[in-house]
């Protein structure tokens, strides 16, 4: 799987098993709104997995829809999920993470080019000028 499709099938998959820690998905009996969105969630997951050539319209689909009806989780997001999955979820970001994540692309592309192998969160990391975190 390439590397930027294995970083954002794992920033959904801990997102979603951040939310299972909060309100309303933390309860035992959900919603069908909720049962409805997990369901979303969980069907993406699989396009991800399997690479499905429209997975990114799907992920979409469900930020905008997690962000708009879930606006208090919206703090669990990985920002730069918002910017690999794109379209109307660039209009979550600001102008200063846009120029970020184009600095990342930037340095992607070179990095692709040179055919050097490299782990998205430590470039992200370093581009930040954090120290990377240890799981």
């Amino acid at each position: 799987m390439e590397s930027r499709t294995q970083y954002i099938l794992d920033a959904f998959a801990d997102l979603r098993q951040r939310i299972a820690e909060h309100a309303p998905f933390d309860q035992p009996d959900l919603a069908e709104e909720e049962l409805d969105f997990l369901e979303k969630w969980d069907g993406l997951i699989k396009n991800i997995q399997e690479n499905t050539h429209d997975y990114t319209f799907d992920a979409q689909e469900v930020l905008s829809r997690f962000i708009r009806c879930y606006a208090n989780l919206v703090p669990l997001i990985k920002r730069e999920l918002l910017w690999f999955v794109g379209g109307e979820c660039l209009h979550f970001l600001g102008d200063e993470e846009i120029a970020l994540y184009q600095q990342l692309e930037d340095h992607l592309y070179e990095l692709d080019s040179q055919n050097k192998s490299y782990d998205i969160s430590k470039e992200i990391s370093a581009l930040r000028g954090t120290p990377t975190q240890i799981h």
